[in-house]
């Protein structure tokens, strides 16, 4: 059989290579929805420019997932006391937020959104579960969505006051006769400018200072406050920053230091870095991160323009599949081409529930990430052999519906399987590596599909019929353990 007759019973939901590179990074999963969006779009790029305004994308079946998750929309103080007469657990409220951010993820048409907001809370890291900052956490994420397509600026202004951040890096119990440097050094290593600007302990001290007067009655309420008596007072030198800050309201200071900080050199370089090895490749050009951050630091760290920076860019549309997709987007990826979407849990089997366990068990517990760096970009992490027989393992179950689990809707075999009949194995497997690949099934993977069913490639299927459950289920968990499956 040639190339040319496998290549016409293509689904009709195929993408050029150019409009799959951007899909692939810039959603989790190409399913049908999505390619229908970037046809009626008139390209991925025309696409992207849309998505780039969110709030013009309709979402209605996206915005229902918090609905699921009532607990989620409780004061900080509810929260804190529920935990404490042991209504409900610190885990629980983390598992609903980690429950909500899965489905999100698989259900929403806003993807970019999606893919930015899940960028930034790896940046601006805070964990779920964790007891100074669980009150806080759902109330901090919502934030991150609401900024995650304005400018860095704004978003880091507003990051760092939170609360939850406050709580996360104790600067709760950071007052003018005590100081605590922990989320002063954290905003200048981590979250802006990096070692390699050259702060010294004086800075960091500094950093620490000005972020003095911020409340979180951790343990005791959970209310947040800010608090004049509290605030250090005194001139303020940061990395060429400097301000008088003379009065006991600090707030405006923190905002020009957070701005300074935002617009650094620095910061835009390890911005346009880090974007560049989440959407490129581990070891982008210094050309690309030079153009990102160029039009990063041109724009006024304005998020849109920098990511249309990159996009634009020939390295970009030279990386197609040069990432491993990490656990988390393995799953939603997988859910997503399969056809595979949860409903309103109503129990622990239920599929929004069990995605946690399925992530965990590829190595990836969404938002349990220990320290404040964020999980790795770097695809290195998520190439390990325990991971990948893991993932295979996943993608089987997946594919044939093994997983024990409730409240989901899949999709009907006979929507996946091609309309017309006789079709050969080969054919069948091509079929299905459009369907889930967004490409034709190579030579090795037609092998392996006809391996694993013990048959000819050449065998003749008569209808959708003869295609048996098992054997369905074999077919697409083979294609999705193809190389290509689990690169972006």
């Amino acid at each position: 059989m040639t190339e040319l007759a496998v290549a016409a019973y293509a689904p009709p939901h195929d993408l050029s290579a150019a409009d799959y590179n951007l899909a692939s990074r810039f959603s989790i999963g190409d399913n049908a929805s999505l390619v229908k969006d970037i046809r009626k779009a008139g390209g991925s790029h025309e696409w992207f420019a849309k998505q780039l305004k969110p709030s013009k994308v309709s979402d209605a079946r996206g915005k229902a997932i918090a609905s699921w998750f009532p607990r989620l929309h409780d004061s900080a103080p509810t929260v804190w006391d529920n935990i404490k007469k042991e209504r409900y657990s610190a885990w629980e409220y983390g598992s609903d937020f980690v429950s909500f951010t899965l489905s999100r993820k698989i259900v929403t048409r806003r993807q970019v959104h999606e893919v930015m907001s899940d960028f930034w809370s790896n940046l601006l890291y805070i964990p779920a579960y964790e007891d100074r900052s669980t009150p806080w956490r759902y109330s901090y994420d919502t934030m991150i969505r609401k900024y995650a397509l304005t400018s860095f600026t704004a978003l880091l202004q507003h990051a760092i006051v939170h609360p939850a951040m406050s709580g996360w890096l104790t600067n709760s119990n950071n007052v003018k006769t005590g100081i605590n440097e922990n989320l002063g050094r954290e905003l200048l290593e981590l979250f802006t400018v990096g070692r390699p600007a050259g702060y010294t302990e004086k800075d960091v001290k500094n950093s620490a200072r000005i972020l003095t007067g911020f409340k979180v009655e951790v343990f005791d309420g959970f209310r947040a406050s800010y608090s004049p008596s509290d605030h250090y007072t005194g001139r303020i030198s940061v990395l060429g920053f400097t301000h008088a800050n003379s009065s006991p309201d600090g707030r405006r200071a923190v905002q020009a230091y957070l701005k300074y900080l935002a617009h650094h050199p620095s910061t835009a370089q390890r911005i346009a870095k880090r974007l560049c090895v989440r959407f490129v490749s581990d070891h982008p050009s210094k050309a690309i991160v030079k153009a990102v951050k160029k039009a990063y630091l041109r724009s006024g760290t304005d998020i849109k323009a920098t990511l249309k920076a990159l996009i634009k860019h020939r390295d970009f549309k030279r990386a197609a599949r040069k990432k491993i997709r990490t656990p988390v987007e393995d799953l939603i990826n997988s859910s997503r081409v399969l056809g595979i979407r949860p409903t309103r849990p109503t129990s622990d089997k239920a599929f929004a529930r069990q995605m946690t366990w399925m992530c965990a068990s590829m190595g990836q517990h969404q938002f349990r990430w220990p320290r404040p760096d964020g999980f790795p970009e770097v695809s290195t992490t998520w190439a390990s052999p325990a991971r990948i027989l893991r993932s295979w393992n996943i993608h089987y179950t997946l594919g044939a519906g093994w997983w024990d689990t409730k409240n989901v809707v899949e999709a009907k075999r006979t929507t996946f399987l091609p309309k017309k009949w006789p079709r050969t194995l080969a054919q069948i497997t091509d079929h299905q590596a459009r369907m889930l690949l967004g490409t034709k099934a190579s030579v090795d993977v037609r092998k392996a599909v006809a391996s694993m069913l013990d048959e000819p490639p050449s065998r003749v299927y008569t209808s959708a019929k003869d295609v048996e459950e098992w054997k369905y289920g074999l077919i697409r968990g083979t294609i999705m353990n193809a190389p290509k499956a689990m690169l972006r």
